[in-house]
């Protein structure tokens, strides 16, 4: 993954590791299945290089036992000037992030962790190939807002709740398996990014590596959650792989440890 990785961990490292405490400013229904969050606060100063889809955890509650439940959510917006942030929150039956929607309200303190660089334009790539489920839509739709009309955008999500791009196809379904871009079908270099269950995530994966040839160094694949596992379980999974990578010389800034990390590879 050299050419994302590169780009990503030489921009990441202008972030230092964020603990911040802000305020609730704003919340309001987006669509149906999404709440808008805006959080606000004189420590996002320290939010000195934002990147579309940067990710964070915030700490929304408390388990049994007093530990702090986070939960992962991405940047959507972030306006400096006024120092207010802004993410989407899809909704599930049930969960930490659900419960917390229905108790908090403006004004409410929160702790925010973070950043995770998530996504940078490969140098000279003009295409992208965007695949994710509800969770990833917030995510694919700050990428969407980076690219300048130059790009060419082919999104597989399922819902149209995506901002306008000139040159932006909509596929409202994620099974790339029966649709192939043209940019694919052309054999232009471009960029893959995929997120959504881990299960799905490795089986896209493969598909984007084999039947479409995209160059390993083009993809970057995440896993945002895991089926039959809460994200409690699965994020302190993922933090022995980080200490044991970290022990072992490992970059916490290279996107290709995060994947193989959230996917099990």
């Amino acid at each position: 993954m050299e050419s994302i990785r590169a780009g990503i961990t030489a921009r990441g490292r202008a972030n230092e590791p964020l603990s911040l405490r802000l305020t609730v400013a704003e919340m309001r229904p987006l669509a149906p299945g999404f709440t808008r969050v805006v959080l606000e606060g004189a420590g996002l100063a320290q939010y000195r290089a934002p990147r579309p889809a940067d990710a964070f955890k915030l700490e929304l509650s408390a388990d049994d036992t007093g530990r702090p439940l986070l939960r992962a959510f991405t940047v959507r917006e972030f306006d400096a000037a006024t120092r207010r942030l802004t993410f989407d929150i899809a909704h599930h039956e049930r969960g930490v992030a659900v419960n917390w929607l229905a108790t908090v309200s403006p004004g409410d303190a929160v702790t925010l962790a973070g950043m995770r660089p998530e996504w940078v334009a490969a140098d000279g790539v003009r295409d992208h190939v965007l695949i994710g489920d509800d969770t990833a839509v917030p995510a694919i739709a700050a990428i969407i807002d980076s690219l300048g009309p130059e790009h060419r955008v082919w999104a597989y999500v399922p819902t149209d709740l995506l901002p306008r791009h000139p040159n932006l196809e909509l596929r409202l379904r994620t099974d790339v398996e029966t649709h192939t871009p043209e940019a694919i079908s052309a054999r232009r270099r471009t960029q893959v990014w995929v997120a959504a269950e881990a299960a799905a995530v490795r089986r896209v994966r493969a598909h984007v590596l084999g039947a479409w040839g995209v160059a390993r160094a083009d993809l970057l694949a995440r896993a945002y959650w895991k089926r039959g596992l809460t994200n409690t379980d699965t994020d302190a999974a993922s933090l022995l792989g980080y200490r044991e990578a970290v022990l072992a010389g490992g970059d916490i800034h290279d996107p290709a440890l995060a994947e193989r990390i959230d996917l099990g590879l």
